[in-house]
């Protein structure tokens, strides 16, 4: 699909949040499911796992795989879903139901080997883009762990990466990678050719202090999860800055049933401050889907929050070309 001319953007609310502390601990990422099930990887100290969630709210179990510090987790063209682990340097894939159908991967900096892997996506072709952060390089690989190609190194210039984590592919077959130790998102082709770079070391608008995680939606929009900065912020596909997300969250549906089970955390939550409670603490993954819907992974609050977009396309015989200094206070 071509990149939007133009959109009114109308607003982007928060819409709701799932997920609490003992549910879903420490979300790294998440990837949808049949029916809109949420499938969150939950980096807890005590037994990593996979959360499954309906969108209501509802605990629909754990799947577990001998994880040890699983990062990211994406769906195939299969069905099945696939998990990097950074601590054993492997991806694991498994079913919905939580049957292990495979694990691959060799620790090493040899060409299809692994060092600490993190960000995954599947390409137009359904072959597996992986983010090899320590070796600071992509690499892509057959859906059974066949290594094809990979680019990249060790370095500050375009094309170059300082422990790139997370990485999308756009519908173009673009890839995104946001490169952690450079504070900054880097556009390449398929083959590895530096499009377009986005941000740099800060916290103004547009700026990013360990940019952990990308997404891109149907529109081209980009969105970060700008994890030192606790926020998420917005793109347009030129690179152009649109806004940022520190966070809305109210209780979840599942938080509230523990809580009004349980006497003290109640009185504590009635005599508490509540205004910080609904900001995100080190988001490291964002992800969208065709609806419009934005899903956080809330790290540091345990949790995911979930925003809607409302966007309308505007054709070029809809709007007039673009101003040389632009102000909304014209109008």
């Amino acid at each position: 699909m071509p990149k939007a001319h133009a959109l009114l953007r109308a607003g982007f609310p928060y819409l709701r949040t799932v997920g609490m502390r003992r549910v879903t601990s420490y979300p790294t990422d998440l990837a949808l499911g049949d029916d809109d099930v949420l499938f969150v990887v939950c980096r807890t100290e005590a037994a990593a796992h996979v959360r499954r969630l309906s969108q209501d709210d509802d605990d629909l179990g754990a799947i577990t795989a001998d994880f040890l510090w699983p990062q990211c987790i994406v769906r195939g063209p299969d069905g099945n879903f696939y998990v990097s682990d950074e601590g054993t340097h492997t991806v694991t894939v498994v079913t919905s139901e939580g049957e292990v159908v495979r694990k691959w991967g060799e620790h090493g900096s040899e060409p299809g080997q692994l060092n600490r892997p993190s960000g995954l996506a599947f390409d137009g072709e359904g072959q597996l883009v992986v983010a090899d952060t320590a070796n600071h390089r992509i690499q892509r690989f057959t859906p059974e762990g066949r290594h094809l190609d990979g680019w990249g190194s060790y370095g500050s210039q375009p094309g170059q990466f300082d422990m790139p984590w997370g990485l999308t592919v756009d519908e173009e077959g673009d890839v995104f990678v946001a490169d952690w130790r450079n504070d900054r998102v880097q556009k390449l082709s398929a083959a590895g050719e530096p499009l377009l770079v986005i941000g740099g070391s800060g916290d103004g608008d547009g700026e990013f202090n360990r940019p952990a995680g990308v997404a891109v939606d149907e529109h081209g929009d980009i969105y970060v999860a700008d994890r030192g900065n606790n926020r998420v912020q917005l793109f347009a596909h030129t690179g152009r800055y649109v806004q940022k997300f520190l966070g809305d969250a109210t209780l979840s549906a599942i938080g509230r049933r523990y809580i009004l089970t349980n006497l003290k955390t109640l009185r504590l939550r009635e005599m508490a401050n509540l205004e910080e409670q609904r900001f995100l603490r080190a988001p490291c993954s964002v992800r969208v889907d065709g609806r419009g819907l934005m899903y956080v992974p809330d790290l540091g609050s345990h949790r995911v929050q979930v925003y809607k977009k409302e966007a309308y396309v505007l054709e070029p015989d809809e709007i007039m070309p673009p101003l040389s200094a632009p102000t909304l206070f014209t109008t």
